[in-house]
């Protein structure tokens, strides 16, 4: 191993069991040898924890299982993961998706060419999972960005979590168990404090798109609200810049606006509005609000139907 500086590939899973065996062989075939698999199962129910086992007892000096026996959320598993990971650095992976080859051997070598930087991430392809069909690349669709932690604020999760590997000693405490479901971003942000985040411009990871993973309109819905209160969290640090926080308010407030359509939500109207007086983010803005005062949301309803649902 030499002096590799330990990689943790953290896993985290519930009910994956159609899945997990792949995405674990994709970790093992990794031609970085000084890994340590952290998996963390959130009390799955379908045979997930007895394979899980079996890799323990074949692998044993890969493996580090923490198997949950009461379901306790994505939040609190992910942390389940984090405390057990001793790595310099911990690469993310769900259990239903894949690392391609040299995927942790790139990043490692890129990370250590670049000291200042606390995460790194990469584009990553969005597949569908019945017919293996390539559906886009994330990063051509959310874009790449690289810098201090107020690019992080201003454009959100534009990293797809299976292409992040984050510097263990710059990442905080824990994931913010205020935020059940979509933590992840305050983690980014707090990770970030620390150091810069940078790109490498190859694809490395696959995300599947399955029906088990396409988030409902209502999952969605508490996801928004949740950004919202991570971004009243970082103001209350007054670290960031002001701007960046209220671009990213009127971006957040803008989707909530969207999903209030879909779901028929008489709050729309005020979430443009709160969106367009947070910052202006353009036509897009204008183009809902009028939608919405004219009564004819049923356009919007019908893109997304056909075209942005989609994805």
């Amino acid at each position: 191993m030499g002096n590799k500086p330990l990689v943790s590939v953290a896993i985290i899973t519930y009910n994956q069991e159609e899945y997990l065996k792949e995405c674990i062989e994709s970790v093992l075939a990794q031609d970085y040898d000084n890994i340590e698999i952290v998996v963390a199962d959130d009390a799955s129910q379908d045979g997930t924890q007895a394979m899980l086992k079996e890799y323990d007892k074949k692998y044993p000096e890969k493996f580090k299982l923490v198997l949950s026996k009461i379901n306790q959320g994505i939040t609190a598993n992910s942390n389940n993961a984090l405390f057990a990971c001793k790595g310099k650095y911990i690469a993310w992976l769900g259990g239903d998706d894949l690392f391609l080859p040299s995927k942790i051997t790139k990043q490692v070598k890129f990370m250590e060419a670049n000291p200042e930087l606390v995460i790194s991430y990469h584009n990553i392809d969005r597949f569908d999972s019945n017919t293996g069909r390539t559906l886009y690349y994330v990063n051509d669709v959310r874009g790449r960005h690289e810098g201090n932690v107020d690019v992080i604020i201003e454009h959100g999760t534009f990293m797809g979590a299976c292409s992040v590997m984050v510097l263990r000693e710059a990442c905080p405490k824990c994931f913010n168990p205020k935020i059940p479901i979509a933590s992840d971003w305050l983690f980014w942000i707090e990770t970030c404090y620390n150091g810069k985040i940078g790109y490498i411009d190859e694809i490395l990871s696959k995300q599947r798109r399955h029906s088990n993973n396409i988030t409902k309109l209502t999952t969605y819905k508490t996801k928004l609200k949740e950004r919202i209160l991570t971004l009243n969290l970082v103001n209350t640090k007054k670290i960031s810049n002001p701007n960046s926080i209220r671009k990213a308010k009127a971006r957040v407030q803008y989707h909530y606006a969207l999903n209030c359509i879909l779901n028929d939500s008489n709050e729309a109207s005020v979430a443009i509005k709160d969106s367009i007086e947070s910052h202006d983010l353009g036509w897009k803005q204008k183009l809902i609000q009028i939608l919405i005062k004219f009564k004819i949301q049923d356009i919007y309803k019908f893109y997304y139907k056909h075209f942005k649902a989609k994805e």
